[in-house]
């Protein structure tokens, strides 16, 4: 399996939810899907993104990777940088910061383009033998995939 970091983009905080909840049901059949790591934001009116607190966990996993943290920074001008080191500050953050040049400029702005303010996006840090599970869940919601992958 290929290690992904994945971003899934959705319209309500609501249908995000849900998808995190196929999600993690898909991850939990270890059927060729497997998370690592997953976090919910979303972009505010002032165009700053911020980690949602949700009925369950805003995150799943043990620690959220310096690379999901650098991706929220680069997403969230200044005060996102602030929550993506605080989010990205844990026991893989050392070894994941040699790898932020994986986030290129493309990539960011992909993902920036569709997570207007308002919006919401899951950022998964996952390994994944095919893409086809997970993409039938954010096109099931209406939403948008990008990913990157990691190895």
């Amino acid at each position: 399996m290929t290690k992904q970091l994945i971003v899934a983009v959705f319209d309500r905080v609501e249908v995000a939810q849900k998808a995190g909840h196929d999600f993690k049901a898909t991850s939990e059949k270890d059927e060729g899907f497997h998370i690592e790591s997953c976090v919910l934001v979303q972009k505010n009116a002032a165009g700053k993104i911020i980690v949602l607190d949700t009925e369950t966990r805003s995150f799943w996993g043990a620690v959220i990777g310096a690379l999901t943290g650098g991706l929220i920074g680069m997403l969230g001008g200044p005060v996102g940088s602030a929550v993506g080191l605080a989010v990205g500050a844990g026991a893989g953050a050392a070894a994941d910061t040699v790898r932020m040049d994986m986030l290129d400029r493309a990539f960011v702005e992909a993902v920036s383009s569709e997570i207007l303010p308002g919006r919401v996006a899951l950022i998964v840090e996952a390994k994944e033998s095919t893409p086809f599970a997970i993409d039938n869940i954010v096109q099931g919601f209406g939403g948008a995939v990008f990913r990157r992958p990691l190895d």
